[in-house]
């Protein structure tokens, strides 16, 4: 088997135990729920048909009977145990040998607590007992609770072991049938490997040039075409090799005739040829060079130049121009044109005569040196023969002279004449062919027209233009002129009006039809031309070709004006539209338009978790979906990131605008299908119905955004129709965020303190720092309206500061004047963007240096809610709170929904029970159970518990019966001044309780 199919196998196993790990485990779950439910409907069918028989027996207070009853249900399957309760609590029967467990009694008093020891409804909970397990017990009325309850407990262990059993069976079928699959898998996997083995073997032969290797695959398949196709390209492999090995050995042996070739020519020739180097010694020569100047071979070695020519070599390549020429590149290319001439020198022989010889010079690159090859010819006759034509040229020239000067004087006249038709003839041929050259190799097209506007010429240019293959046919095509080209024939008739009218046309700019039938865009150029008596001679144009430069534009202007991720209108076209319609409000009485304005929910984290290309997929598809679900004359528009607006215009009534925002957020909670993920989003809409009262489009889409916020705020995935005290709340928030700038600067704030006391003694354990804003004109603003606009715009830091330098500062004063043992501990609490900034550590602990106060008299808040929204980063922060020995608190516990592993993990001091949970105490018995579930928790993790909101006698009373350590609220007193703090832990004032 290949490795890849290895790995496939592998994973196959690996995923195969995933899912039977899964399903068994779901399965046990809705196992466990099921016959949970099942147990506790059987326990209470068995509890109120006891109860509904044994009524009599209880009012008469019949122990003996009501056992024997009881006794008689512990053989149903799962009953462990029953009991009966009079109505005031006091037991009547059970079945518990020897005793009633600790638990159970526990149980009993707490309903007699609650409920004056009647059971009025049906009550089902989990209870464990020691040794026992754990059972459901639940409790039925006997007559509405007025004469008593029956109790009954169901044995969970029987579950379990039902759960245990099924787990069993079902893991040894899912490894059956796993081992099923691996082993099919594993012979399927291993016949796919054999021919991929072969193949592989194969290739490994041929890339060691063993072309006679076969290859043995026959199947019909893939694999088989894949062997086939590699077997053909490796014979076509070996055929090319064998060719190219043939074709060095004949260009070697045709190399080799040549150079024997030029070796005789050399050797045979009858001039001289030598090779030198630049200082002109001698290299190569031939024999031909010998016999010229008397020498033998070795007369000649190491002979410069210069000893057979009586010049050196430099001095001879100066003469033949030769000194600057530059050696010649190997594409031939060289700086100077010149590389080699002949020049006329004399020839020294060794025997001491001369002769006249001719050498012609070349300069070469040999070897990367610069050599000089020369032929040297005798020229000695030569020489003779032309001394003798020159002395016969003389005579000649002195009788041709006398018989000019006699026929110089009568050809005058006819010379010049000549001369001056020549001038002439010439001028015009040079014109015409200038002209022509021009007409017929000019890139733009040259016409021109008769005076009643047929063509009577056109360049090339033109033809290609309108799609001719040359001028002729275009001629022949024009017929009645150039309006037959022109899509539209009034602009031709337009072009040709102008062009009489004006005598000049410029950048006429129309649509042509080629031959073809394409359409292009043409800009035309035109004159009239007239003789010298001002009569019309004919009209010449030109015709540019300018589609591509229109289709640009238009490009340009799209782009200008939508969005390129989904082709949609973006704003600059959307603002165009609506100010429009704007218009036509001011002209139509009855018109009414409306601006929805759209948001995606949650787009951030689809864009982050699944890639921005799913990102822009999905903001195409809802594109695609807001298209769809508007009317034709509406116009829906992109802005930017997952921001989209539509303007729904002549709308009949308003609600028009409410059934077409359904439709759109219907349409976009459709689930996409992207990438292979389905991805669900929805949308929050704003809605404006505009009439008459605004003066510019951004003023619409600024209440339309608004609108939109407020959807969001509401809970997203809804649309809300813009209001008038929307905007005033705007223009509040606005006012107030200035103010609380200012305010900050001005240091308008103040803290308050309220304190927390220890239920037990009733004394006071310490405060908690409650911000206010004391606006000098707007007086004491609420934390409710400042803090969220404080968080929406990052003031909420240099507040947060503030806030923590004062307090720091109020527990060094308290420290310095107060003695130990003091509760002089602080609360404060932390927003969530306080608590996840990373530069609140270094803060807290520059402040803790500044003041020096004992860090743990610090203790910081923060909502639980905060916790588990950040609860990858809440323990390391929380840890490095409690490393600096600050107190921590978990505030408004119960609101959120903490996992008990993360409040075993988070390094707290205290729980704060939410203030919704203690208002409702005494009335609602299920806040009743959930502060006694909170209590129990806090003391089973070692932490203290405080309750907020405590301003009832009642309230406070229960609390400490459920054993809450500490309280605070109205009851005890209400935020004070740091002065009226003091005067508490002086002792000069004490709490009202």
């Amino acid at each position: 088997m290949t490795r890849l199919f290895k790995k496939t196998l592998l994973f196959m196993l690996l995923a195969f135990g995933v899912i039977a790990a899964v399903s068994s485990s779901y399965s046990a779950w809705t196992l466990r729920d099921r016959m949970t439910y099942e147990y506790e409907s059987k326990a209470l069918a068995i509890a109120k048909s006891m109860a509904d028989s044994s009524a009599e027996l209880v009012l008469s207070r019949d122990a003996a009977s009501i056992q024997s009853r009881i006794d008689q249900f512990l053989d149903i399957d799962g009953v462990s145990y029953v009991l009966v309760a009079s109505h005031s609590g006091d037991i009547v029967a059970h079945t518990f040998v020897p005793e009633i467990p600790e638990q159970i009694s526990t149980l009993l008093w707490d309903l007699r607590t609650l409920n004056a020891g009647r059971v009025k409804t049906p009550i089902s909970l989990s209870l464990t007992l020691p040794d026992k397990g754990e059972f459901i017990h639940v409790a039925h009325p006997i007559l509405a609770g007025e004469i008593g309850s029956v109790h009954i407990g169901m044995d969970k262990g029987l579950i379990n072991k039902a759960i245990l059993g099924a787990i069993i069976n079902h893991q040894i079928l899912t490894l059956a049938l796993f081992l099923t699959c691996a082993l099919i898998a594993y012979f399927f996997m291993e016949n796919i490997s054999r021919p991929l083995i072969a193949l592989t073997e194969y290739a490994r032969k041929i890339k060691g040039r063993d072309f006679e290797a076969t290859l043995d695959i026959d199947s019909n398949d893939e694999l088989g075409e894949l062997a086939g196709a590699f077997h053909s390209t490796s014979q076509e492999l070996s055929t090319l090799i064998t060719g190219l090995e043939e074709s060095v050995k004949n260009a070697t042996d045709e190399l080799q005739d040549t150079l024997a070739t030029v070796s005789a020519i050399v050797n045979n020739m009858a001039d001289g040829l030598l090779v030198t180097d630049a200082e002109g010694n001698l290299l190569q020569f031939n024999s031909a060079l010998l016999d010229m100047f008397g020498a033998t071979s070795g007369n000649l070695i190491e002979t410069n130049v210069r000893d057979l020519l009586g010049a050196e070599m430099h001095a001879m390549l100066t003469l033949a121009g030769l000194d600057h020429c530059n050696i010649s590149t190997e594409d031939g290319d060289s700086e100077s044109p010149q590389q080699q001439a002949t020049i006329e020198v004399n020839g020294q022989r060794l025997d001491g005569t001369s002769f006249p010889a001719e050498m012609s010079m070349a300069m070469l690159p040999l070897k990367g040196d610069l050599n000089i090859v020369g032929i040297i010819r005798d020229i000695t006759n030569r020489k003779q023969a032309e001394l003798k034509l020159k002395l016969a040229h003389a005579e000649l020239e002195e009788r041709v002279e006398q018989r000019t000067a006699e026929l110089s004087e009568s050809n005058k006249q006819l010379t010049a004449e000549a001369a001056e038709r020549s001038a002439a003839e010439l001028a015009l041929r040079q014109a015409e062919a200038k002209y022509r050259g021009i007409f017929e190799n000019a890139i733009e097209g040259i016409f021109q027209l008769a005076p009643d506007g047929t063509y009577v010429a056109a360049n090339p240019a033109l033809a290609r233009i309108y799609g001719y293959a040359n001028p002729m046919e275009l001629l022949g095509a024009a017929g009645c002129g150039m309006a037959g080209f022109h899509v539209d024939e009034s602009h031709g008739e337009e072009f040709w009006s102008q062009l009489k009218e004006n005598k000049e046309v410029r950048d006429f700019e129309s649509q042509a039809r080629r031959q073809d039938g394409r359409i292009v865009w043409t800009s035309q150029n035109a004159r009239a031309v007239h003789d010298e008596r001002g009569k019309l001679l004919f009209y010449e144009g030109s015709v540019e070709d300018i589609t591509n430069r229109k289709e640009a534009e238009s490009a340009l202007r799209h782009q200008a004006f939508h969005d390129p991720l989904t082709g949609l209108p973006n704003r600059i076209l959307f603002l165009d539209h609506l100010r429009q319609a704007m218009e036509r409000t001011k002209r139509t009485k009855d018109f009414v338009y409306a601006v929805l304005y759209m948001d995606l929910d949650r787009f951030k984290i689809i864009n982050d978790s699944l890639g921005h290309n799913i990102g822009d997929e999905l903001l195409k598809h809802v594109a695609r979906k807001l298209e769809e679900a508007v009317r034709t004359m509406d116009t829906v528009a992109r802005f930017g990131g997952d921001e989209f607006a539509v303007l729904l215009e002549d709308m009949r009534a308003p609600r028009e605008a409410i059934k077409i925002a359904k439709r759109i957020s219907d349409a976009v909670k459709e689930p996409a299908h992207l990438g292979g993920y389905d991805v669900h989003t929805s949308a929050s809409l704003g809605i404006v119905l505009v009439k008459k009262d605004y003066d510019r489009p951004d003023s619409i889409l600024r209440d339309a955004d608004t609108a939109m916020y407020r959807a969001k705020e509401s809970g997203r995935s809804r649309f809300k129709v813009f209001s008038q005290r929307m905007h005033d709340q705007n223009v509040r928030l606005l006012e107030l965020e200035t103010e609380l700038r200012k305010s900050l600067e001005r240091d308008d704030f103040v803290t308050l303190l309220q304190p927390i006391v220890d239920l037990d003694n009733k004394r006071l354990n310490g405060f908690e720092a409650l911000v206010r804003w004391n606006h000098p004109k707007l007086g004491m603003i609420s934390p409710a309206e400042f803090i969220p606009l404080a968080e929406d715009t990052g003031l909420i830091h240099p507040l947060g500061e503030w806030v923590l330098r004062n307090v720091c500062s109020t527990i060094r004063d308290w420290e310095k004047q107060f003695p130990p043992g003091t509760p002089l501990n602080i609360s404060i609490n932390l927003s969530a963007k306080q608590f996840v900034q990373p530069t609140l550590i270094p803060q807290l602990r520059e402040i803790l240096e500044l003041t020096g106060i004992t860090p743990s008299n610090l203790r910081l808040e923060v909502a639980e809610t905060v916790l588990m929204n950040h609860a990858s980063i809440a323990i390391e922060m929380l840890g490095q709170l409690k490393d600096l020995g600050i107190s921590l608190s978990m505030d408004d516990f119960g609101t959120g929904y903490s996992s008990l592993s993360y409040l075993r993990q988070f390094p707290i001091d205290a729980l704060k029970i939410d203030r919704s949970f203690i208002s409702r105490f005494g009335e609602d018995a299920e806040s009743q159970v959930l502060v006694r579930s909170i209590i129990s928790l806090a003391k089973n993790i070692g932490v203290a518990v405080v309750a907020e909101g405590v301003d009832t006698d009642v309230q406070s009373a229960m609390l400490k019966d459920l054993g809450c350590e500490y309280a605070q609220g109205y009851l005890f007193a209400r935020p004070m001044p740091r002065e009226k703090a003091e005067a508490l832990l002086r002792g000069d004032e004490v709490l009202d309780i």
